[in-house]
């Protein structure tokens, strides 16, 4: 298939069918050998940066192609009959049950070499198929006995690509491929036990298989989740160093102050904010590269979402507060006092009011960050997206925690007694 594909960008996939005819075979309806191939595994090299706030990463990731040419399986076979014993008891009856026929659908809709006019069980099955050394396919499905080398001749018309037209190697990129079968042969069921349930086969049934046809039109396949998984950038903490790289993290600011130390007083409101330059909303990277699933070229667009989290604020004291943001500037007045209303304005985003003196308060602020990736391609059909894990641990976002570890933090502050101004109320 690998020489067979035709590269794929963003709007189609070339490759399509012929008109050869395989002969009609027949097997004993029972399973034989998988024919199973595995795939090389997909290498990858880049590098990534953070440039102007953009997760930068070159397209040129190398990825192998992942083997060398499975036809499309995108639909399954249907219950095989002669799994079903005859009811009641169904020793010695004909098995499958042979009451359940219907008369076969005409030409063009059924597969080719299926016994036309008859009425007959029948059904289509979807083998899988490998590609041979001939440039043909070989096909198998275990579960109703088809074995079939050569079951897809090599060469072909690109263009025979209508539904039930024959199989050639030509035309299987891109198609579901579909095989007609029948039972040539009624078999006999044979119990496994004597009472119920009885369990056992049907032994002798025998199905004739037609030769493959295009069942159905596939879209591009999807690239391979371990190549999903692996962006052209590093995860977990090589990451988070990425993204924080260019962060000013700065410190918590406090009035009164503005010195580390400087004393506040009980019931006036003491503001805080964070002297920094963290994200206060949701920001976007992106980065971009490329791979090949079986023979096609697709374009994967990774993005890096970092959500920031409420800031929980400890004021030293014994109590906590949260704010859903994070304020990054002073207020722009100080408390005052209102005589009249004797209370304290507060024009403060962030604030506390301790109760008692104390010879020191110190203020932290901590505050996580969720850093999630997802990897979105364009098939020509859909745009499809799906989610990277970040965390190898927790197959998840990443979490990014800044505390007092890295900076935000101030004090310790004395919470001085603010002395009495008498107030005297005008005489009227």
């Amino acid at each position: 298939m690998r020489d067979a594909a035709k590269a794929y960008i963003r709007c189609g996939v070339a490759g399509l069918l012929l008109t050869t005819l395989a002969p009609t075979q027949n097997a004993l309806a029972g399973g034989i050998g998988d024919g199973a191939h595995t795939p090389n595994l997909p290498q990858s090299t880049g590098s990534a940066a953070i440039l102007n706030s953009n997760l930068e990463a070159g397209a040129g990731g190398l990825y192998a192609p992942i083997g060398p040419g499975q036809a499309p399986v995108l639909r399954t076979d249907p219950v095989n009959p002669v799994t079903i014993p005859p009811p009641p008891n169904p020793q010695g009856k004909a098995c499958p049950d042979n009451t359940a026929f219907h008369v076969l659908p005409p030409p063009g809709v059924r597969g080719p070499g299926a016994p036309p006019g008859q009425i007959i069980r029948t059904l289509t099955i979807y083998p899988g198929f490998t590609r041979n050394k001939q440039g043909g396919y070989d096909g198998v499905d275990t579960a109703f006995g088809y074995n079939q080398p050569g079951a897809v001749p090599p060469g072909g018309d690109p263009n025979q690509t209508q539904l039930g037209a024959p199989a050639t190697a030509a035309t299987v990129p891109g198609h579901v491929l579909g095989v007609s079968a029948w039972i040539e042969t009624l078999g006999q069921w044979q119990d496994a036990s004597p009472t119920p349930p009885y369990g056992g086969s049907c032994q002798g049934a025998r199905f004739g298989f037609g030769a493959p046809f295009i069942a159905g039109n596939a879209p591009p396949p999807a690239p391979p989740l371990r190549v999903l998984d692996t962006p052209p950038f590093g995860t977990g903490p090589q990451l988070l160093a990425q993204v924080t790289r260019l962060w000013r993290i700065g410190t918590v600011g406090v009035l009164p102050g503005p010195a580390q130390t400087a004393p506040t007083y009980v019931h006036i409101p003491t503001c805080a904010w964070l002297d920094s330059s963290v994200p206060t909303s949701t920001t976007l990277f992106h980065a971009l590269t490329s791979t090949v699933s079986e023979g096609v070229t697709l374009f994967l667009l990774y993005d890096v979402t970092v959500t920031p989290g409420p800031v929980t604020w400890d004021w030293g004291d014994g109590t906590q507060s949260t704010s859903a943001g994070a304020p990054e500037s002073a207020p722009a007045a100080v408390p005052s006092y209102d005589p009249t209303a004797q209370t304290w304005t507060d024009p403060c985003s962030v604030s506390h009011r301790y109760a008692s003196v104390a010879a020191g308060r110190t203020v932290t602020a901590t505050e996580t960050y969720a850093v999630s990736i997802t990897v979105s391609w364009d098939d020509g059909v859909a745009i499809h997206t799906a989610a990277v894990p970040c965390d190898a641990v927790t197959g998840g976002a990443c979490g990014l925690t800044i505390g007092s570890a890295q900076g935000w933090v101030s004090g310790p502050h004395p919470v001085d007694q603010i002395e009495p101004v008498p107030y005297f109320a005008p005489t009227p």
